[in-house]
């Protein structure tokens, strides 16, 4: 961790911590202790206790009888957060087959054609990135200030799957081909196509992580 004088040190003490679990150095349901990392970044133990506060209202840390610990998933979560997902990326992309335009949605195509790529060459944090892409493009592109809002809320929780299980728990090359059909649909300009297919694709995952997952977040 790294900490520059010129920003508020709770907020850069947030991001280095928030990096630090979706990166998966902090492991899920690990132990972290205010003084420990106050000691290692040479500051004072309140800014690490405001950003202990902004980690858990985002739901990354969680607090049991006075001792913090890194969120651990459980197939609950899992089920809401992507029943959340595919309700609210349904409606992100049928406001952005609208307002995207050709170029903007050639470049979705283009990022489909980079993730075969990369998972040819076994390069999965790439596939990662761009997946992340794909969504969080769409999710900009909708317009809708409130949408983008709520999916702030969970969208580090949603890091936190992909880097954390994407690689361990997915080798089907599916979503691929999902993607597509999505893209396909918004290039035909038919927002209610690639509403459904987007919901389709999220529930697909979610199929596949209730049944890959079950095994061992609950371990």
């Amino acid at each position: 961790m790294i900490v520059k004088k010129s920003n508020p040190l709770y907020e850069q003490i947030y991001d280095n911590i928030k990096e630090s679990i979706i990166n998966g150095e902090f492991k899920s349901g690990e132990r972290i202790v205010d003084g420990w990392i106050a000691e290692k970044l040479g500051v004072s133990r309140s800014p690490v206790r405001e950003a202990f506060r902004k980690l858990e209202q985002d739901g990354l840390i969680v607090n049991q009888d006075g001792t913090t610990f890194v969120y651990k998933p459980n197939v609950e979560d899992v089920i809401e957060l992507f029943e959340v997902r595919a309700g609210l990326e349904g409606m992100a992309v049928f406001l952005a087959t609208q307002s995207m335009t050709d170029e903007q949605i050639d470049e979705l195509g283009e990022s489909i054609v980079q993730v075969k790529n990369a998972i040819k060459e076994k390069k999965m944090a790439e596939v990662v990135k761009l997946n992340t892409f794909f969504h969080e493009c769409i999710v900009k592109s909708s317009g809708n200030k409130r949408l983008l809002e709520m999916m702030g809320k969970i969208n580090n929780l949603i890091l936190l799957y992909r880097n954390n299980f994407f690689a361990k728990f997915f080798g089907s090359d599916v979503f691929i081909h999902e993607h597509h059909e999505v893209v396909e649909a918004m290039k035909t300009r038919n927002p209610v196509v690639a509403s459904e297919k987007m919901r389709e694709h999220i529930l697909n995952d979610l199929d596949q992580l209730k049944e890959r997952l079950s095994t061992h977040l609950d371990e």
